[in-house]
């Protein structure tokens, strides 16, 4: 085998394998029951005094905690709901500009209660209450 006819199998064959890992990455889930389960039976609370949470101080700001993405609105109210995107899972976004939920995967965009605004994602992002006294922020089911 001599060198140009190498390099083109090996370009051939690179090729191939970055395609198939591209197009393996964007599969459609239509079912909305995307990858990882909600979590259930939640009950935990936030020192907002802790630095670990210190995001939450500030309108716009969040943080992931056991599955789920709390955040402050710009009014001022705390959200919580299931960090996984419901069309493949993967990991949403609070963005407070426009007071909204975002995944960066595939785009799909949710509502602050978890309802879906934009797909491709079809199921909303399950809601959780919250809870403020004081300096603790509680989230349960």
């Amino acid at each position: 085998m001599e060198r140009k006819e190498f390099l083109q199998q090996l370009g051939l064959t690179g090729a191939a394998i970055f395609s198939s890992y591209c197009l393996g990455g964007c599969t459609k889930d239509n079912s909305g029951s995307g990858t990882t389960p909600p979590p259930s039976n939640v009950d935990f609370t936030l020192n907002l005094s802790d630095a670990a949470n210190a995001a939450l101080n500030n309108p716009g700001g969040f943080i992931y905690r056991n599955g789920i993405i709390v955040a402050r609105t710009l009014s001022g109210t705390f959200i919580a709901v299931s960090q996984a995107c419901t069309h493949q899972g993967a990991t949403v976004e609070f963005q407070a500009n426009t007071n909204r939920l975002y995944c960066p995967a595939h785009g799909s965009l949710f509502q602050t209660n978890g309802t879906v605004v934009t797909g491709p994602a079809s199921a909303p992002l399950k809601a959780y209450n919250t809870s403020l006294t004081g300096n603790n922020l509680r989230i349960f089911s």
